[in-house]
């Protein structure tokens, strides 16, 4: 029971929308998405518009899966079956941590939450913080 509870309470921590914007000067967009569902599914989005002297390039990629949280850390599985023609990316092995302001820090400074990628052999996003949309 008392197990239970421990996850649930990290679960519902973790859940949320996050994202990562990055908008160049010349047009350039990196915009991804994840949301952490409280079922621990997950589901990924990112756009990319890279500008150069040929135009402009967008591409699209898709993941899902689910996600467990281990010693604060989370962990992040793409079954065959969430791999299609439309989610084409593959999380597994992919690792994250919340990183927030301490509930002991009583100071007014303000801490954003966000989604620490650590590992991933997705390179794009590996080593990004996406923030948590409040």
């Amino acid at each position: 029971m008392m197990s239970s509870l421990c996850i649930n309470a990290q679960t519902e921590d973790c859940s949320g929308s996050y994202f990562f914007l990055i908008e160049g000067k010349d047009g350039t967009i990196l915009d991804y998405k994840i949301q952490l569902n409280p079922d621990q599914t997950f589901v990924f989005t990112s756009f990319n518009r890279v500008v150069d002297i040929r135009g402009n390039h967008d591409t699209n990629q898709k993941g899902k899966g689910t996600w467990k949280v281990e010693n604060k850390i989370i962990k992040f599985t793409t079954e065959p079956i969430d791999l299609n023609q439309d989610y084409t990316l593959n999380f597994n092995g992919t690792t994250a941590r919340i990183v927030k302001k301490s509930p002991r820090d009583t100071s007014d400074k303000v801490i954003p939450t966000v989604l620490q990628f650590y590992k991933s052999e997705i390179r794009t996003i590996e080593n990004l913080k996406f923030l948590l949309k409040e």
